[in-house]
């Protein structure tokens, strides 16, 4: 089974190339049969010259532009690391070059990492727009002014950037895969303050953007106390204070460590001893005594119930945090 990620062997021009003539096209040699659709789907230059036309030759791809380029101006080529050869193997690393019709390559420089907990680091892309069109990306529906992606670690690398210009950096996870921001449907993760490049600060590192899945859940940890260390069985439950209907439950048996994992919302907090079923007692609950707020992909707790021996009745309210409320 092949396994070995195809790569960009050789391109033209090359990378850093200057006084590249108006009319050039691109040509890259792939190390192996690549699958088209998948290239030319993660093929990107910016600033965009015009429409692209693509013409493979084997492992070779021509890109031309129904226009010239721009006369001094430095391209930033991208081609993703999802593009595939024709096994279905990804090359995973992007390939970038920088060339200039002009004299020398733009200095300017953004970079940082994406940290995430949840959410996947690798081969994000990094999109960076004029300052000039706003805040937010997802309102504007054009195309990104410059572009990159992550590498493994979530690292990113903005090349090639003019100076004398303002940026904003968002990170985007295209979750409904359509290739488009869509604000309905994907996530975009923003640098909270535009970047300005200077000729005197042509660099700005440790632009680092943190993404949070919102649809992920947050954990509500802690334990359970009692003197029956092996046979009592207990439930833990958190109901969502404005939809009742909204409740995660666990069961343990005997003292313990117990987590429920729930969507961001408001929460009571209980828990509850269950007697056996041929035993005289009846249930007994304990309540936290304030509503918990959680926030996706973050960790609560610990939440902990003391019920001493089971069968007798738990510690007076306000002890350890805990309340108890007799259903």
């Amino acid at each position: 089974m092949d396994t070995i990620p195809p790569r960009v062997m050789a391109s033209s021009p090359g990378d850093s190339v200057t006084n590249v003539p108006l009319d050039t096209s691109v040509e890259l040699l792939f190390s192996e049969g690549m699958d088209h659709a998948s290239v030319v789907d993660g093929l990107r230059i910016y600033p965009p010259p015009g429409r692209e036309d693509f013409h493979w030759d084997g492992r070779r791809l021509r890109v031309e532009w129904d226009r010239p380029l721009a006369p001094a101006t430095t391209y930033i080529l991208l081609v993703s690391g999802t593009a595939r050869d024709l096994r279905g193997v990804r090359m995973t690393v992007p390939f970038r070059i920088r060339f200039s019709t002009g004299a020398a390559i733009d200095s300017g420089r953004v970079s940082g990492v994406l940290r995430t907990r949840t959410l996947r680091r690798q081969t994000v892309p990094i999109l960076a727009f004029y300052d000039t069109l706003g805040a937010r990306p997802e309102t504007l529906g054009i195309q990104a002014s410059y572009a990159t992606e992550t590498d493994t670690g979530g690292v990113y690398s903005l090349t090639g950037l003019p100076v004398n210009r303002g940026f904003t950096i968002h990170a985007l996870f295209d979750l409904n895969q359509n290739g488009a921001i869509d604000p309905e449907g994907d996530l975009i993760a923003s640098y909270p303050s535009a970047i300005r490049l200077t000729p005197e600060r042509s660099a700005a590192d440790s632009i680092n953007i943190v993404a949070v899945d919102p649809r992920a859940p947050a954990v509500l940890n802690g334990t359970i106390v009692t003197q029956d260390s092996t046979t009592a069985r207990f439930r833990v439950e958190a109901q969502e204070t404005s939809d009742s209907s909204l409740v995660r439950r666990v069961e343990r048996v005997g003292r313990g460590a117990y987590a429920l994992r729930v969507p961001a919302g408001t929460y009571r907090l209980r828990a509850t001893y269950l007697p056996p079923a041929e035993s005289m007692e009846g249930e007994l609950t304990l309540q936290w005594q304030d509503p918990i707020t959680v926030n996706p992909e973050e960790e609560y707790g610990p939440f902990e119930f003391v019920f001493g021996t089971v069968g007798t009745r738990p510690p007076e309210p306000g002890d350890e945090g805990e309340e108890e409320d007799e259903e």
